[in-house]
């Protein structure tokens, strides 16, 4: 799901910025602040820079001992020691900053997942996925009116969701008849699981790692409709800036070996808290081994 500048209180595994908003920060006309290209930079140096976003349970920051745990912490370390580098999460930027922040050279890369999405690949470049995250349709437990084939297209429901963010545009496309109640994109985003909990909205769209973290503190109250079908399939890649292709693939040379050799799914395995909370990259040939 798409979210505000930073998710507080519930984390998700991978997220994107209002593609507005990121944008914007994207399309001026920043100048670079070192002409050498990034990968001979990175190669010199042997440190990656990595601009990051905390959120659970993919990157976070102990504040008392500065250690650093989280799944993504796991992977881009993992990258860097097939490349023979060193990643350091140097700077840490925000959803709808990253595009300026990378153009403005202050970092080498976004180390923390981001869903690929159409508007953002006109400003940079997104590594190959590593895993996808659907999203489904989350309603109150109990409301006999809801099921695997409800229509929502109704302009008898409401759906909630942050202003901005992609169930926002979700429910445009697909569900243009239902009414859709916005909450300010920088609300905590468990507002919008309380107004559907509440009655205040019938429904909202969210990932099942989101849902999981409010079920288990709210257990009863919310349900997904339709574990089977998910509403969209989300890719999840880090991001570059529009000029790194060179460094880019050298990145996705890393993360098509770890996802060969299974590294991927161990990794994110140690993670996989609530059902469908991520799909892992099929290995079409895994039969073979």
């Amino acid at each position: 799901m798409q979210k505000r500048e930073f998710l507080k209180a519930l984390g998700t595994a991978a997220v994107a910025a209002p593609v507005a908003a990121l944008t914007a920060g994207a399309s001026g006309n920043s100048e670079t602040k070192n002409t050498k290209p990034t990968l001979a930079r990175v190669n010199q140096s042997r440190i990656i820079r990595g601009g990051y976003v905390q959120y659970e349970p993919a990157l976070v920051q102990d504040m008392k001992t500065g250690q650093w745990r989280g799944f993504d912490y796991e992977i881009i370390n993992a990258v860097a020691d097939r490349l023979e580098l060193k990643a350091e999460l140097s700077q840490p930027t925000g959803w709808a900053s990253v595009m300026a922040d990378l153009n403005a050279d202050k970092i080498d890369m976004l180390c923390s997942g981001f869903w690929v999405h159409p508007n953002v690949a006109k400003y940079g470049l997104f590594s190959r996925p590593f895993f996808y995250q659907p999203v489904f349709i989350v309603a109150r437990e109990g409301d006999a009116r809801f099921h695997a084939k409800t229509n929502w297209n109704d302009a008898a429901l409401t759906m909630v969701a942050l202003d901005g963010d992609n169930p926002v545009h979700i429910a445009q496309t697909d569900y243009p008849k239902t009414k859709i109640l916005t909450l300010p994109n920088m609300t905590d985003f468990s507002q919008v699981l309380v107004n559907v909990a509440t009655g205040k909205a019938d429904f909202t769209i969210v990932d099942a790692y989101t849902f999981g973290a409010y079920n288990e503190n709210n257990p009863g109250k919310l349900r997904i409709v339709n574990a089977d079908k998910p509403v969209r399939i989300y890719p999840v890649s880090y991001l570059f800036k529009a000029e790194d292709s060179v460094f880019r693939d050298a990145v996705n040379a890393a993360l098509e070996e770890l996802i060969l050799d299974g590294t991927i799914n161990r990794i994110l395995s140690g993670y996989n808290k609530y059902p469908n909370a991520y799909y892992m990259p099929v290995i079409d040939f895994a039969h073979l081994q």
